[in-house]
């Protein structure tokens, strides 16, 4: 969900902290991400409950870079892709 709430929370920290920072801090988040997936995909305590955590705080970082470059340029792009992995799923492709 991309509210006009989210939005403008996006956008102060966005303003306050600037787009490079922000950008740093995306990157950062990301990198956690990468870990607390291995840490699922190993079965370790919590890793279910950590992946959820990162995944949330990258989410987040989206969403001020999103407000940052424009919604409508990456839900473009977003929609383009979606409609590729359709076309995969509707010929039967799989990944193992």
């Amino acid at each position: 969900m991309y509210t006009d709430e989210r939005r403008k929370i996006y956008k102060e920290a966005i303003d306050a902290w600037g787009f490079r920072a922000q950008a740093r801090v995306l990157q950062e988040e990301c990198g956690e991400l990468i870990v607390a997936v291995s840490h699922c995909l190993r079965e370790r305590e919590d890793g279910v409950k950590e992946m959820a955590e990162e995944l949330a705080d990258v989410y987040i970082m989206v969403g001020q870079m999103m407000e940052y470059l424009g919604p409508d340029i990456i839900e473009h792009i977003v929609n383009c892709k979606l409609s590729r992995v359709k076309e995969k799923l509707d010929n039967g492709s799989k990944r193992n």
